[in-house]
């Protein structure tokens, strides 16, 4: 699927963001891209060097590849609560699958978004919204695969919260010593859809027994 989650790296400013799915990844890099000082954008290919959702072992892999230190850059990831998180998850590929349906001019429909669209429309074709939800927490990386090592140790700088993403925000550009733009807010949805109507207890326990390592970190609750 063509998703928006990428990896950001500012070679002059030491910094790299570890992009967790559906945590702010589109808003940071509308906010930072265009200040000019992101020397590398992760690409949507995993074979390639720095892939746009790798985690921070991707990151290292790839920094000895280009024959950089990653200790001496800032690394920085967002979480969500996540039973949030995945019923974004939810909301965005409904949405999007209805875009395609409906052939929404707000989408140039390119190939590839043709492609995901019907993935989308796929996704949902002879099964509840509570039967996608649960493939969903299936087949989706937990939070913390993306900022942990093997051993399950943080390797990260700062874990940074979804829910106060724009304090976060500056506090990153504090960090690495540079004046925050303005904080973009892309890929909102307007499905109305609440979350309360779609979670089970079955799902509810799926996602805290999944995400147990987040949600002792954060203190997360649904």
């Amino acid at each position: 699927m063509l998703f928006q989650f990428i990896m950001l790296i500012s070679h002059k400013h030491k910094f790299i963001t570890i992009d967790i799915p559906k945590t702010g990844s589109r808003s940071l890099r509308e906010s930072l891209y265009p200040t000019g000082i992101i020397d590398i954008v992760g690409k949507p290919c995993p074979n390639e060097v720095f892939y746009q959702h790798g985690t921070v072992l991707d990151c290292a892999r790839g920094f000895k590849a280009i024959g950089c230190n990653f200790q001496d850059y800032y690394s920085f990831c967002v979480v969500r609560n996540p039973w949030n998180r995945y019923f974004s998850f939810l909301k965005y590929f409904k949405g999007y699958g209805e875009k395609y349906s409906r052939r929404d001019k707000s989408i140039s429909w390119s190939q590839a978004q043709v492609n995901q669209g019907k993935i989308c429309v796929d996704l949902f074709r002879d099964r509840s919204d509570i039967q996608v939800l649960r493939n969903i927490i299936l087949n989706h990386t937990s939070q913390d695969s993306y900022y942990c090592d093997e051993n399950s140790e943080i390797i990260v700088d700062h874990i940074a919260e979804f829910e106060n993403l724009q304090n976060e925000f500056v506090f990153l550009c504090n960090q690495v010593g540079i004046k925050a733009p303005s904080l973009k807010h892309g890929n909102k949805s307007s499905n109305p859809q609440n979350i309360h109507d779609i979670y089970n207890q079955e799902l509810i326990d799926l996602v805290a027994n999944k995400e147990k390592s987040v949600i002792k970190l954060k203190g997360y609750k649904y």
